[in-house]
């Protein structure tokens, strides 16, 4: 978890804790624990607040995954699991 990263996406959209709370419909002292490690965000949590703060998914993967999520075709990805009848 890169807490600085999330802050300056906050920062940069005008969002304070309290409006990411709600962004995750939880209390800013949840969303506050959350942001300091104390409890894992969940994959629900983590697509509210990218689609929030408008991140990249290079900006989730920074942010959330510390960068370990490696990158894929998503070309190839759809070929493979979306067209098949």
């Amino acid at each position: 978890m890169n807490t600085t990263e999330l802050n300056v996406a906050m920062v940069r959209k005008g969002f304070n804790s309290q409006m990411m709370g709600n962004a995750i419909k939880k209390s800013h002292v949840s969303f506050n624990k959350k942001k300091y490690g104390d409890v894992p965000f969940d994959v629900n949590e983590v697509q509210a607040i990218a689609s929030a703060l408008s991140l990249t998914l290079e900006q989730v993967n920074e942010i959330f995954f510390d960068n370990t999520l490696q990158s894929c075709n998503i070309d190839e990805f759809v070929k493979a699991y979306c067209t098949r009848t």
